[in-house]
């Protein structure tokens, strides 16, 4: 049991993009990350009451804006930007960006194989977003890693603040204030950026049916279940299932959303998904620190 509900978070997270760039299309991300975040927040809070303690809040807002005001309104824009399958390209590479914030924080140098594993990923998603059929900006991919940055950067202090905040409060309340901080960064998107955006609210009843399997099984289930299993299963492990995240948002944008690729990009994504699961592979056997360390929370 504790294998299926750690693997079921990873795949619902795969479906993120395809759902994004299929239905939403012409959204503000910002404000589409106010839907994401708050009613799933508020879902939590109805379930199982919780109030955060004076001295909790800076910890919970600081989290609740990285990890969620950030993080989804920076991978939403990307998503609007890049094929599906690309997105999932990207986060591949999540242990480059994770090996990074352990050097940088807690001094942890990286081993060969963590080394030789980061060159591998960096490079093939380079070929692939360069290769693309669709013209691909570099705002995007910039997006993308900052998306990626503030998810491990939030990751960090929740792992800290997890030892004195119950897991259900930190994770309802990180996304009801996430979801707050949202609405005035989409207000600026929608109303005074000089973009043009649809409507804010779902027009039709496939795009409810998607909003609320973004708000429920994308938001509130995926991540309880993800926080839930993190003490019953090995770091190693959780890295290996987190891997299902990218590796099925690939087969969808090639498959669903009909997104063409070369013999050659198929291969080179196949090469960067091995190159990952064998550095974990490798880790495991040498007792090695893996970039899980930081966003096991």
């Amino acid at each position: 049991m504790k294998i299926f509900l750690a693997i079921l978070a990873p795949i619902l997270w795969g479906t993120t993009y395809a759902v994004v760039s299929s239905e939403f299309v012409g959204w503000s991300p910002f404000a589409l990350s106010v839907w994401r975040a708050l009613p799933a927040g508020l879902l939590l809070l109805l379930a199982k009451p919780t109030l955060p303690k004076l001295s909790e809040l800076p910890a919970l807002l600081l989290i609740g804006f990285l990890n969620i005001a950030l993080f989804f309104g920076l991978l939403f824009s990307a998503a609007m930007q890049i094929p599906s399958s690309l997105v999932g390209v990207g986060m591949v590479a999540l242990p480059v960006v994770g090996l990074a914030v352990m050097g940088i924080l807690h001094q942890v140098k990286p081993s060969m194989i963590q080394l030789i594993s980061a060159l591998v990923l960096v490079s093939c998603s380079a070929y692939l977003f360069v290769t693309s059929s669709v013209q691909i900006s570099l705002s995007a991919v910039l997006l993308l890693i900052g998306a990626m940055t503030a998810l491990i950067g939030g990751s960090v202090v929740a792992k800290h603040a997890m030892k004195n905040i119950h897991w259900w409060k930190l994770l309802t309340w990180k996304l009801i204030f996430g979801g707050l901080l949202l609405i005035p960064m989409a207000y600026w998107e929608m109303s005074l950026s000089g973009q043009s955006f649809v409507t804010a609210i779902p027009t039709s009843g496939e795009q409810w049916v998607a909003m609320i399997w973004l708000i429920v099984g994308l938001t509130s289930v995926a991540y309880g279940v993800y926080i839930y299993t993190i003490p019953m299963i090995s770091t190693n492990e959780l890295s290996f299932f987190g891997t299902l995240n990218p590796i099925l948002a690939m087969i969808l944008g090639a498959t669903l959303m009909d997104e063409s690729f070369s013999v050659i990009q198929i291969v080179i994504m196949i090469i960067m998904v091995a190159s990952n699961i064998i550095a974990q592979i490798i880790e495991y056997r040498k007792n090695l620190p893996t970039e899980q360390v930081i966003i096991n929370y």
